[in-house]
């Protein structure tokens, strides 16, 4: 073959090389959305994944996931006819975070994670153990490598009403002695050494001698006045376990295959897409669809419980090289699904080099965007994401009766939306509701006519404004945001007024509050990694003044909330995420007597945020016992003696619950009260013992803390006193006779610094050899009293420098060190608890890559002139 064929042959590799990227390119955007829009030309059979979707479970250092979910849509239908939504899920392998355990299996079901088995590399099992293959999954409840001290007579208190009690540790410091309880029983127990694992066993289901519970005791010590034992390592599992077999229906979504391999589920009857509805898909997965004519919707997972939730972007690996992120991608963005609103991507404006972002590579931009109230009646007004957070920009003229403009971005203002909803609220005279930041705002009196409400805004308890609003009008307060003068930070719309002879009620059905914390912003102001490059009406330009370096297995905080989570891997890959927790204001809060008696009546009252919630339902363990009232109330008489757990639900709210003991007519039960709330070493507590019934001190009483019998017995007040001088987790006793006995729990925290690491880079991450990189760590000190730590550098497991750190309680710093190899390889760095790598190269010898092509070139030359 003459070398002109070698050069079409090399010509059309490159050529069908680049189809191809493009090609893959093409199948990588058409699957990595979270959201599908049909007016954005993406497919009609679109597959969501764990690299795509952050509900999905995802093993970001493995690169590995478990759950897939595939839907067939129809050009110009809302209908998903049946089996045409599939939903596959397989177990795959995992580390404990542990590491001396090894691994175990975890599979991702209906977007929550569960534990599918043990695998021969589980170094507490003898063999492998497939729970799924039994049709059972069980809920992952612990995984943690996390050190914790306990001592003689505390308890390590572990999930489902499970504890592992240290009863007593031999005097040559060589055995403990643990037990563990359930719900205060004894289940098991054993006697322990140093480096071991306790691990309980029991049935689950159809599997046997299955490990709950694993706890690894790193250190047991004995001395002369306190025994100690240090927990390094605890799994734990739940016993409740969820059981599958094929034709089970969970929401639309129906079992059609299941094995020790995984999960198939198909819909079982056809779904309709219609628009504003959320659909309940399976479990926590639900279907958003956009209130607008053209087909968009997306997948969403209920965070509605207590929690800290991760909302990540699609994954930048091996094959999804994402260089983009928008809402579309990132669920951190702020979006409005409806009007098909977004304000904010993160680009990374050319490619990385190595595991390097260099200088100003990655961009930040939002800009603001018209978005409609809640309530309908009021228009529009101007928001705009600023680091995955809702800010609002302004509002449009002829807003709540202003002609003119408001643009408080123009003044490099920004101000927080914390309230827009048009949910229908109802008050009676003398009520309030309320709002965020400390405001309340107090329906006072109706007028005597029945057709307006004089309404009075109070911030932290003292008031701030008043004005009387008519039917269907609207109370709005204005306050001055920096230059931006008469700003309406609080709008409600009146819609209903209700007078009659024994009772006056007030309908709200639309309220609007943005925030009088705002931020002002400036050019050249930074915000972590990021420097505000371009700021006007207009939007906000961000860009990296360094270059940012993805270590592996770091956490980079990039801006604000938003971060860089890159895998433990050698393979470089990475997302951004934001975490957010569930509402704290939205939490059902009950209130009820600690002990009921049987027969008598007794009044549960629901609480948010301070104010009673009707249309609540209450809940004894799983007997619906009525809802509450106007009041927020509930009256109920138990008919029967022992301990329960009384639970609140109401949609739109975070449930609440509250433990309570039942007892017979007659019985007077001890109950056990403790001060200070908050117990250190050292320090002297007062435990106080009244009745339950008339809640009077009781004297006489025999108290014990940890299983000890503290000295002496309560006074005429009700009191004895105990210094403590262990931390870890105790319960506290109290019995005397012709009383039942009462118990409490408490917490006794030790005074310590505790010294945390984070924020960990190599920069840059390749030098030739003799060039220095600069490590980089941030130390906090999260302990309650200032402390020391030597701040160690470790490269490839030896010790090359080190700095000596001295924080108060709650500061931190940055250590930097320089550090400096001359030949060529993979160095791996360990600062604490984080970790990194660099590569250094060979110094570039005299011939340049430029030179190389040169020569190259002039030998082609000389071998056609010699071929001619």
């Amino acid at each position: 073959m003459g070398i002109k064929n070698y050069i079409k042959m090399l010509c059309l590799l490159i050529v069908l090389g680049l189809l191809c990227e493009t090609a893959a390119a093409q199948v990588s955007s058409s699957e990595g959305n979270r959201i599908w829009d049909e007016n954005s030309n993406q497919n009609f059979t679109y597959t969501w994944t764990p690299q795509t979707y952050s509900g999905f479970y995802y093993d970001l250092d493995t690169g590995v996931g478990s759950e897939n979910m595939t839907i067939q849509l129809t050009e110009g239908s809302r209908s998903v006819q049946r089996n045409e939504l599939q939903y596959e899920t397989r177990p795959i392998k995992t580390e404990f975070e542990f590491g001396d355990w090894d691994s175990y299996q975890v599979i991702g079901f209906m977007a929550e994670k569960y534990f599918a088995g043990y695998t021969e590399n589980s170094s507490f099992v003898k063999d492998d153990i497939s729970v799924i293959s039994e049709g059972q999954l069980s809920k992952i409840l612990t995984d943690s490598d996390d050190r914790k001290s306990l001592y003689t007579g505390s308890s390590l208190i572990l999930e489902e009403g499970y504890s592992l009690n240290i009863v007593e540790v031999d005097i040559n410091g060589d055995t403990v002695w643990v037990q563990l309880e359930k719900d205060g029983d004894v289940v098991d127990e054993d006697f322990l050494s140093s480096n071991s694992d306790y691990v309980y066993e029991t049935k689950l289901g159809a599997a046997e001698d299955v490990p709950l519970i694993a706890v690894h005791l790193a250190q047991i010590f004995s001395g002369r006045e306190t025994n100690a034992v240090f927990v390094e390592g605890i799994f734990q599992i739940s016993d409740e376990y969820v059981q599958i077999e094929n034709g089970d229906r969970f929401g639309k979504m129906e079992i059609s295959s299941t094995s020790s391999s995984g999960i198939t589920m198909k819909n079982r009857d056809s779904i309709t897409l219609s628009k504003g509805d959320t659909i309940d898909i399976m479990g926590k997965l639900s279907f958003v669809v956009a209130d607008a004519n053209e087909l968009r919707f997306a997948p969403i997972v209920e965070t509605s419980e207590p929690g800290t939730y991760e909302l990540r972007g699609t994954v930048y690996d091996e094959v999804f090289k994402t260089t983009v992120w928008t809402p579309f991608n990132f669920e951190g963005f702020y979006y409005s699904i409806d009007e098909n609103v977004s304000t904010e991507s993160l680009t990374l404006k050319e490619g990385i080099s190595g595991r390097s972002i260099n200088d100003e590579a990655l961009v930040y931009s939002t800009s603001p965007a018209l978005v409609k109230f809640e309530h309908d009646g009021w228009g529009s007004y101007e928001v705009i994401g600023f680091m995955a957070e809702k800010y609002f920009a302004g509002y449009p003229a002829n807003t709540f009766g202003n002609s003119k403009s408001v643009s408080v971005l123009s003044d490099n203002i920004l101000a927080k939306v914390l309230i827009d909803d048009d949910n229908k609220k109802s008050m009676s005279t003398g009520s309030s509701i309320v709002l965020e930041n400390g405001y309340s705002l107090k329906a006072s009196e109706v007028d005597i006519n029945g057709k307006s409400v004089l309404f009075e805004l109070y911030k932290d308890g003292k008031l701030l404004d008043s004005g009387i609003v008519s039917q269907n009008g609207d109370y709005i307060y204005e306050a001055d945001i920096g230059g931006a003068e008469e700003v309406p930070m609080i709008a409600v719309h009146l819609s209903t007024v209700f007078r009659s002879r024994e009772t006056d009620a007030v309908f709200i059905e639309g309220v609007f509050q943005i925030s009088d914390d705002y931020s002002e912003l400036s050019q050249g102001e930074s915000f972590d990694r990021m420097e505000i490059s371009t700021i006007s009406s207009s939007g906000i330009t961000m860009r990296n003044e360094d270059s940012i370096s993805l270590s592996k297995g770091n956490t980079i905080d990039l801006m604000g909330n938003v971060k860089f989570k890159v895998a433990d891997s050698s393979v470089l890959r990475f997302y951004p995420f934001v975490e957010v927790e569930s509402a704290a204001q939205d939490q059902l809060e009950i209130e009820a007597p600690d002990v009921l008696v049987v027969g008598q009546a007794a009044e549960i009252q629901v609480m948010a945020r301070n104010v009673s919630v009707s249309d609540v339902e209450i809940f004894l363990e799983d007997e619906r016992i009525g809802t509450t009232g106007d009041d927020g109330t509930l009256t109920y008489t138990p008919n029967q003696e022992g301990k329960f757990t009384l639970s609140a639900n109401k949609a739109g709210y975070i449930s609440g619950s509250k433990d309570v003991d039942v007892v017979g007519a007659g019985v007077l039960k001890l109950l056990l009260s403790i001060s200070p709330e908050t117990v250190r070493i050292g320090d002297q507590i007062n435990i106080v013992v009244t009745d339950s019934v008339e809640k009077k001190p009781v004297s006489g009483a025999d108290v014990f803390f940890g299983g000890l019998k503290v000295e002496g017995q309560t006074g005429t007040d009700g009191t004895v006193s105990y210094w403590v001088t262990a931390p870890g987790t105790y319960t506290v006793n109290a019995t005397k006779a012709g009383y039942e006995e009462g118990e409490t729990v408490i917490e006794v925290s030790e005074d310590r610094a505790n010294f945390e690491y984070s924020d960990f880079s190599i920069e840059p991450a390749s030098v030739k050899g003799g060039d220095a990189v600069t490590i980089q760590v941030k130390v906090e000190n999260t302990g309650n009293i200032a402390g020391e730590t030597e701040v160690e550098l470790l490269v490839n497991n030896e010790s090359v420098d080190s700095k000596a750190v001295s924080l108060e309680a709650g500061a931190s710093t940055v250590v930097d060190f320089s550090h400096t190899e001359e030949e060529a390889g993979t160095y791996n760095v360990e600062v604490g608890d984080m970790s990194g790598s660099y590569e250094v190269t060979k110094s570039t010898p005299f011939l340049s890559g430029i030179a190389t092509l040169g020569i190259l070139a002039t030998a082609f030359i000389l071998l056609r002139k010699r071929r001619n």
